[in-house]
């Protein structure tokens, strides 16, 4: 509950919200606070990743939102072949699996919560920003990983969708 308020704290509405179809730009406003109703949640399946689910899910019981849990299967180098893609294939397969239990255990406490699951194989980063302005994502819940910035880079998938992502983006340490 603390988590919740403090996410409420720091979304507080400074102004009132157009109204149109895009329902990343019509959150329903409540109390000045603005109340989520689509929140994407990427995973990389481990079990890291379930507090992140249990927070997106908190913050839409309170504002009736929908969760999408959503992993991309990252695509590597360039043209497949056929057995690459039958790779593919199988790393989805299980991954939805996998999602599928977390969307029944889940569902089984949050039963008012809609809860989807999606599989997509590419770069994580451009799938899941291109996920969220597909399904009107207004905010992105995500995992932080342990940042080693020899190994990595320009960092993490968490902190290049905080970075680039249009929405918010909760990071759950």
């Amino acid at each position: 509950m603390l988590l919740i308020r403090a996410v409420h704290f720091f979304t507080k509405v400074l102004g009132s919200l157009e109204n149109g179809s895009n329902r990343c730009k019509n959150s329903l406003i409540k109390k000045g606070f603005i109340m989520y109703k689509n929140i994407l949640v990427p995973t990389d399946l481990s079990d890291k990743s379930k507090l992140s689910i249990q927070t997106a899910l908190e913050l839409a019981v309170e504002s009736s939102a929908c969760v999408e849990l959503l992993h991309v299967v990252e695509k590597v180098g360039g043209e497949p072949d056929d057995e690459i893609e039958g790779f593919y294939l199988k790393l989805a397969e299980e991954a939805s699996e996998k999602l599928e239990g977390w969307q029944q255990q889940f569902q089984e406490n949050f039963k008012s919560v809609p809860i989807n699951k999606t599989i997509l194989v590419g770069k994580r980063t451009h799938e899941i920003l291109s996920f969220c302005q597909e399904k009107e994502i207004d905010l992105i819940v995500m995992t932080s990983r342990i940042f080693n910035q020899e190994t990595q880079g320009v960092g993490t998938v968490s902190h290049q969708v905080s970075l680039l992502a249009p929405v918010s983006v909760l990071v759950v340490r």
